[in-house]
Parts: structure tokens; C-alpha cells; sequence
């Protein structure tokens, strides 16, 4: 009796199928995945479609259809009685033969995973597995012939139909590049008896004193076999026990359950370690031997999504509680890597997961017009505890729900949340990205108050999806992880502030408030917000070729920039803000990231103000729009395709850290305000000078109560004077809550505000916070400013005589493998600012920009 054994197919060749007599193309790796895009770069018959304007002469690949093919080894004297071909992904209409004699598989669903039995039909040597790819705009261009047209918001209509990643069809950040190929493994299994899937369902009580592991698996057996379970503790305790499983020729389940008294817990990161019980799960025959095993890692954790009254104000909160702890959500959204999903690897997965956690973000929103993701990215956010968001892939569409779309999507979502629910760093279900928005938007006739559950009649189909298919199979298949209809969804529509999450693009979008007002527009939980700003120059080298298109308006640099508006509204907030001189490129390129920093700094401080503990959490997170990007392009991005960090990253990276500070200024009659004024209230003939009032908070995300020391210093930004030391003393930081520190305090418009916060036993800096007179762009700088930059070995020290502005170090050549792991930084008077630096060489050449450096 042989072991089953799993053979991973790869050594691909494709070619282009409606070309008659078309010579196989062999691809030059040898990977399990891959797909048309990078093998046509590959083989130089199309140009890098990501480099200057080539996305424009690359359209005729998604309008043709693909094949590719592979050889395999199958030996027949092996003694496996079975044979499957398992699918993990096919993107997207494929149908597949074996052998040139049966097509055993016709797919169109890049999300199902198929498990064909092939026992019977495999030749003793060499097989052959090729698969067709039909267009997949062809394709959803006949469903919309036979189904009608339902209306999507990036991208043509026809993708409505077609259930794959729809960023395919071109997004407000990502190109039009349709691409098609073997994007998931596909491997051989053989076997007598084998474990199909396994499941290990963790409870905890509510006292969290008390766990069970219930085990579930499916297995194929053609003989009496004993399944036989072990949980490994953390802390080394082992926990055994076995079951009986008869002869059947389909699948068979079995369950264990194991209670494990004061277990040890899963937390998100900044709450407590992150800890796993292993679980191995092995079928052994009569003799002993073991036949198939599979293991799993299962984190213990207590999950509630907290919807609930507060105290003072309107609605409900929306929060996460993790094992009884709220846990103020700051973090992005996740869009898919790259165009070419191939092309990720696992430790792109593992990068971009330690940039956020190196941000001070705790989660990510893996959002809907993309991908159920990779495997390697769940697996790095439960090692590094990072909250997951999940939206099922619907986005900005009025989705069908004729019986065959309906079905596909049930089989979707059931393949999908089985293979996710191990994970227990995912901690909600959404049911679409803004499908309900464009519900609003197109006026389809809805009532929210109907829960008839079928809706299939209306001209808003895919409301059975979302309020009835998809939380029927979450709740089937992922017991205990919350499920919400949309994002965003909530309360009387889907901008309101009370209830539900929000995402709010008044900003930039919608009615273009100035980001100075975010205090006016945070909701109960805001989801989606952002700013665009540009890469930076050593990414804009990389994909502009030609010196003569770099410059802030050439052709290429607006053929990748795909936000509605685009230059228009970039301009918009630019020049309403900031004082620009120059328009060459560099400059440019700081204004556009000061500008981007600025906004989401803003949005952060001000969301994270609003949770003010029990009763109070007014705001139970924020995710900005976006952490990441799929292409070289100019986008409301924090990190460039290339891996550069934008400013944003580093001014929201201080204002998420556990303990952070925070500084606004308004007026009077602003402040009394709820939301955005309907009108100007300082209007260009008043002239009267203006006094502002400012606030100061701390923010304690710890479960700890802190003490620190706090210091405010007033200063003249035009003589680098100090006006006034208003600082507080030690003060009492009570833990996971933001607490109002002083209020009112009165300036005017040429003075900035400094906050530090300093560790009480030995004065060391924890935190620094600034706030300026706005917009920028009327601040008078000091006309004798001195930065001076002390160069050493991993770090620098930045001093200046005079406030400074957003102060940029880099190091020249920006080809050196240098790591800063601060920039974009406020300094003050007498006061040295530290920034570490990984690479950094005391002999480095370093190069500081700051506003106003170029006046």
C-alpha cells in the first residue's frame, strides 16, 4: 500500500489559438503558473506593456484566444488506484483536454478550483494536458447579447458577466490588459485513500477560559482506515485522538473535537502574540502505514463585529473586538500586486505585509474588484497579525443574477471561504465593493426594508447575492466571522456617517472638501478614503524611457494616470494648498506627495480621534485608499509599484503608532460644526485678521494606561522665534482611547504648533506631532532657514534654526541600497530628530528637500 502522492505540473508552451498553423512557443521558466502577458514579454513578441505608452499597442492580446499545453509523467505500474487533476485556478474560459482525446473540464469562473477524476484516462509515460482560452471580452460580450447589459463603472459593461478579476477590464489606478493562462497550479494526485480537505473550527468561550477544536475532514478511501488527529499547543502539550472511517468510493467526512482548557490566544499585532496550535490530520491503514496527511496552523481567537448604541451621539459603532479587547482598525486596502497575478511571489507577499506592519497598520482589506487572494498573503497576516477584510469579487458594477451567474457564484463563494476560513487573521465577509452605491447612483428600485430575500425580478438582481447567497455560504462554511451585505453599507444609504462603514471621497471626489475639514467628515467606520499622488522620480526613470516625456504633463505620464479627473483634480489641491514655483518634474513630484501626505494625515488623526474608549469608540477604524499598486502609475497609492515608499507612507506611519499625538486648528465656527460648512465661511472680502483655536490629544492604542511628558512650543515660522512654551506636564494616558489633552488654545496665522511626548523615566522622545496655519501656501517661511544634517553610520540626525516643513532625505545616488525607516518629517528649534537608516554609510552623500527648499 503506497503513500498518495502529488505531482505539480509545469514546463508550459502556448501559442495563439485562432492562428492557423501557429508553432508552440515554450516558456522560458519552468513555473506551475503562468499566463499570456508575460509569456508574450518573455518571448519579445510584444513590448513591456507597463513602459511607456505599450499598454496602447498590447490590446489585441485580450482579443485573441490562447492555448497552452504540458507533458507529464504518469507511471502505470503504480499501485494508486485513483487519479485526480486538481485545479487551483483557471483564468478565465478554458477548456481542457488530455491527450488531444478528452476535453475533461470547461471552466468559466476564474475562482472555481475543480477536482477532475482522470482514473482510467492516463496513458502509461508521457500525457498531455492542453487548454484552451477562449477571449474573455468575446466571451462576456455574447452574455451580454443574451442576458442584456448591465451597467459597470470602470471597464466595459460586458464584465458584469464574466466572473473574473474584473481590474482586468481597466480601474481609476490600473491598465486595460486582459490576460488569460494557467494562473493556479494544477497538480497530479494519486492515491488510494487520501484527505480531500480538512477544517479546523476553533470556539472559545466567552470568559476565554475554555476552547474546542473541532476537526473536520473529507477524505476518499478504498479500504477501512483510522484517521488519527494531533493538536500541538503552543506551549507543547499534545492532544491525540482517532476515528473510523469505512470503504467509500466517494467522499466520506469525519469530525473530532478536542477541549482545551485556558488555551493560549491569537491576537492582532500591538494586542499580543500571535500563536498557533498545529494540527495534523493523518489516515493510516490496518497495518499502520500511513497513507495521506495534511496539517494545518489554527489561531484561537474570540471574534465580534460590535454594533451597538453610543453614548451622545446617533446610530451605532462598528467596531472588531478580538478575545473581549476593542481594536481600533487603522490600515489600507489591498489591491492584487500586479496585472500579471503570476508574477507574484511569496515574498512580495511577505514584504508588502511588513511594510504595513512596520506603517503601524493592523489591517488590510483584500478589495473586491480584484481577487480571493493567494494563500502566501493570508499566511503572512495571521504570522504577522494583520486583520483581514474580505470582500467577495463584485466592485462597482449592477451585477446580473440569472440562474447560471447565481450558480457559478454560489460555487465560487463556497470553494473560496473553504479554502480561507483557516485563517483566522480574516475577521469579516463583505458582499461587494460600491454595488450598492451604484445602486443609488443608477436610482434601480430597492427597499431596504424588504427582506423578501429573492430580489431576482428587480433591477437589482444581485441583491440576492449579497443579502442572501453569500451570507447563507458564509455561514454554512465559516461559522463565527461576521458578514456584511457591502462596503459601503449601513444606516439610510451608504454616506451615512452614523451607521456602517463609509467610504468617503468627498475628498477629491463627490463635493472636493479641503482636506483640512476631515474632522467634519469621519463615520463609524471609514473604509475607504485617499489622495493621489505621484511615484517617485527613481520609479518614473524606470517607465518613461524617453528624458523628453518626463515632465508633469507629457503623454506617457498621463497614460499612467487612470483617476477620474486625473491632473485636473491633482492640480486642484496642489495649488489650492501649496506654493509652487516650479513645474519641472521633481518638484512636482514633492507637491503631489506633499499634498497626498497631508490629506490622509489629516484623515488618520482625525478618524483616530473620534475612539474614545467605552461607550465612545465614535470611529472604530480607518482604511486608507490605497497601500499598493499594480502598475507603474501615478495613484492614490502609499507605496509605488516598484516597492517606494511615497511620503504618505511615513506621515501616517507616526500618526497610527501606539502612542501618537495629535494637533488641529479651526475657527470658532468651524468647530461648532458636525459636517463641511454648505458655504465659504471666510469669503475673500473679509478681511478682518484671523485667530485660530487649536486642540492637542494623545492617543494611547496600548492596553496599557501610560504616563508622559508633554510639551507644546509655539513658534514664529518666519524668525524661528519661540512665542510661547505651553507645555502640560505628566500627563495620565488611559489605554486603547484617545484623550483630549487641551483645548482652545489661541494662535494666529503664522504661528506652528510642536507636541512631543516624552517617556517620563528618561526623557526620551516617544512621539511628535505639528500642526500649521492652512493652506501652506500663504505661510511666510523664515528667509534664513539652516538645516544641517549630521551623516552617520544607520542614522542621521536633522537639526534647524527655524520650523521646517515636510523635510525629504535621500541619498545620492538613489541607486544605493539605503532604508529609511522615518522621512517627511517637521523639524523645530532645539530639537534633533533622529532618523534611523538601514544601509546608511557615515561617507553617504545625502540630499534634503523640504517646502519651501526651492523659493
Amino acid at each position: 500500500m503506497s503513500v498518495a502522492s502529488t505531482l505539480t505540473l509545469s514546463g508550459w508552451r502556448w501559442r495563439q489559438h485562432d492562428k492557423a498553423n501557429e508553432d508552440w512557443h515554450r516558456c522560458v521558466h519552468n513555473k506551475p503558473t503562468t499566463e499570456i502577458f508575460t509569456d508574450l514579454i518573455d518571448a519579445k513578441v510584444i513590448p513591456d506593456p507597463f513602459i511607456d505608452e505599450n499598454e496602447r499597442h498590447v490590446q489585441w492580446v485580450g482579443e485573441a484566444d490562447w492555448e497552452y499545453a504540458c507533458d507529464f509523467q504518469y507511471e502505470a505500474d503504480s499501485s494508486h488506484s485513483r487519479q485526480e487533476l486538481v485545479f487551483e485556478g483557471l483564468d478565465t474560459v478554458a477548456t481542457v483536454f488530455l491527450n488531444e482525446q478528452d476535453q475533461i473540464l470547461e471552466s468559466t469562473n476564474m475562482f472555481h478550483r475543480h477536482r477532475v477524476d482522470v482514473t482510467g484516462k492516463l496513458r502509461p509515460g508521457v500525457n498531455t494536458l492542453r487548454i484552451v482560452f477562449k477571449s474573455a471580452l468575446h466571451y462576456g460580450r455574447e452574455l451580454e447579447k443574451k442576458h442584456g447589459s448591465y451597467r459597470a463603472f470602470s471597464g466595459e459593461n460586458s464584465r458584469a458577466h464574466v466572473r473574473k478579476a474584473q481590474y482586468h477590464y481597466g480601474w481609476d489606478w490600473g491598465p486595460l490588459l486582459m490576460t488569460c493562462g494557467p494562473c493556479g497550479e494544477i497538480k497530479l494526485e494519486t492515491y488510494n485513500s487520501a484527505l480531500i480537505d480538512v477544517f479546523a473550527d476553533a470556539r472559545i468561550s466567552e470568559d476565554l477560559h475554555s476552547a474546542s477544536i473541532n476537526v473536520n475532514f473529507d477524505a476518499i478511501v478504498d479500504q477501512d482506515v483510522t484517521a488519527n488527529v494531533t493538536v500541538t499547543a503552543p506551549d507543547g502539550r499534545v492532544f491525540h485522538s482517532k476515528a473510523a472511517l469505512g470503504v467509500s468510493t466517494r467522499e466520506t467526512r469525519g469530525s473530532l473535537s478536542f477541549e482545551i482548557e485556558e488555551p493560549q490566544l491569537w491576537y492582532p499585532v500591538g494586542h499580543g502574540p500571535q500563536v498557533f496550535y498545529l494540527v495534523d490530520v493523518a489516515i493510516i491503514n490496518g497495518d499502520q502505514q500511513p497513507l495521506h496527511h495534511i496539517r494545518k496552523l489554527v489561531g484561537i481567537r474570540r471574534l465580534r463585529l460590535v454594533q451597538q448604541p453610543l453614548n451622545g451621539e446617533p446610530g451605532t459603532s462598528f467596531f472588531f473586538e478580538i478575545n473581549n479587547k476593542p481594536v481600533y482598525a487603522s490600515g489600507s486596502n489591498w489591491i492584487p500586486g500586479h496585472s500579471f497575478l503570476t508574477a507574484m511571489t511569496a515574498n512580495d507577499y511577505t514584504s508588502a505585509v511588513d511594510k504595513c506592519v512596520k506603517a503601524n497598520q493592523n489591517m488590510l482589506r483584500v478589495w473586491g474588484g480584484g481577487i480571493y487572494e493567494h494563500n502566501a498573503l493570508y499566511e503572512e497576516c495571521d504570522r504577522r497579525g494583520v486583520l483581514v477584510w474580505q470582500d467577495f469579487a463584485f466592485a462597482c458594477a449592477q451585477y446580473p443574477c440569472y440562474p447560471e451567474f447565481a450558480a457559478t457564484v454560489k460555487r465560487e463563494a463556497v470553494d473560496q471561504v473553504k479554502r480561507l476560513r483557516q485563517y483566522c487573521s480574516i475577521v469579516l465577509y463583505a458582499g461587494n465593493n460600491e454595488d450598492y452605491q451604484i445602486a443609488e447612483m443608477l436610482n434601480l428600485t430597492w427597499e431596504r426594508d424588504d427582506h423578501s430575500r429573492d430580489w431576482t425580478d428587480t433591477n437589482f438582481p444581485a441583491r440576492t447575492l449579497y443579502e442572501t447567497n453569500l451570507p447563507d455560504v458564509v455561514a454554512e462554511y465559516a461559522p463565527g466571522v461576521p458578514y456584511h451585505p457591502g462596503s459601503p453599507w449601513g444606516g439610510e444609504g451608504t454616506t451615512d456617517r452614523t451607521v456602517g462603514d463609509i467610504h468617503q471621497w468627498n475628498v477629491w471626489h463627490g463635493s472636493q472638501e479641503k482636506y483640512q475639514l476631515w474632522d467634519k467628515l469621519v463615520g463609524r467606520f471609514v473604509s475607504e478614503f485617499g489622495m493621489l499622488g505621484f511615484p517617485v522620480a527613481k520609479s518614473i526613470r524606470r517607465y518613461v524611457t524617453d528624458p523628453a516625456q518626463r515632465y508633469p504633463q507629457s503623454r506617457v505620464l498621463d497614460l499612467h494616470n487612470k483617476a477620474d479627473g486625473a491632473e485636473r483634480r491633482l492640480g486642484l489641491y496642489v495649488l489650492e494648498n501649496l506654493r509652487v514655483n516650479s513645474l519641472d518634474l521633481d518638484s512636482w513630484i514633492y507637491a503631489t506627495q506633499l499634498v497626498q501626505g497631508e490629506c490622509l494625515s489629516f484623515a488618520v488623526r482625525s478618524c483616530r480621534r473620534q475612539w474614545k474608549g467605552p461607550g465612545q469608540e465614535y470611529c472604530g477604524g480607518q482604511l486608507i485608499w490605497q497601500i499598493n499598486d499594480c502598475w507603474p502609475v501615478s495613484s492614490w497609492a502609499m507605496i509605488d509599484f516598484y516597492g517606494e515608499k511615497k511620503l504618505a507612507y511615513f506621515m501616517t506611519m507616526r500618526d497610527s503608532a501606539s502612542l501618537a499625538l495629535g494637533v488641529s486648528r479651526s475657527t470658532p465656527e468651524l468647530k461648532k460644526l458636525k459636517s463641511p460648512p454648505p458655504q465659504i465661511l471666510a469669503p475673500p472680502h473679509d478681511l478682518a485678521p484671523k485667530i485660530y483655536i487649536c486642540d492637542v490629544w494623545a492617543t494611547n492604542g496600548t492596553l496599557q494606561d501610560a504616563q508622559a511628558q508633554i510639551e507644546i512650543r509655539l513658534y514664529d515660522i518666519a524668525t524661528g522665534a519661540l512665542r510661547e512654551d505651553k507645555s502640560i506636564g505628566i500627563q495620565s494616558l488611559p489605554s486603547n482611547r484617545t484623550t483630549e489633552l487641551v483645548e482652545d488654545l489661541t494662535v494666529d496665522d503664522q504661528t506652528a504648533i510642536q507636541a512631543i511626548m516624552r517617556d517620563t523615566r528618561d526623557g526620551h522622545v516617544i512621539a511628535r506631532a505639528s500642526d500649521w496655519p492652512q493652506p501652506l501656501k500663504y505661510v511666510t517661511l523664515c528667509a534664513t532657514i539652516d538645516v544641517s544634517v549630521s551623516v552617520l553610520d544607520g542614522k542621521l540626525e536633522v537639526r534647524a534654526n527655524a520650523p521646517v516643513k515636510g523635510l525629504v532625505v535621500s541619498v545620492v545616488p538613489d541607486d544605493r541600497d539605503v532604508e529609511f525607516e522615518d522621512n517627511a518629517v517637521d523639524i523645530f528649534p532645539d530639537d534633533v530628530y533622529t532618523i534611523l537608516a538601514r544601509g546608511l554609510k557615515k561617507d553617504d552623500k545625502v540630499e534634503v528637500r523640504y517646502y519651501g527648499s526651492d523659493f
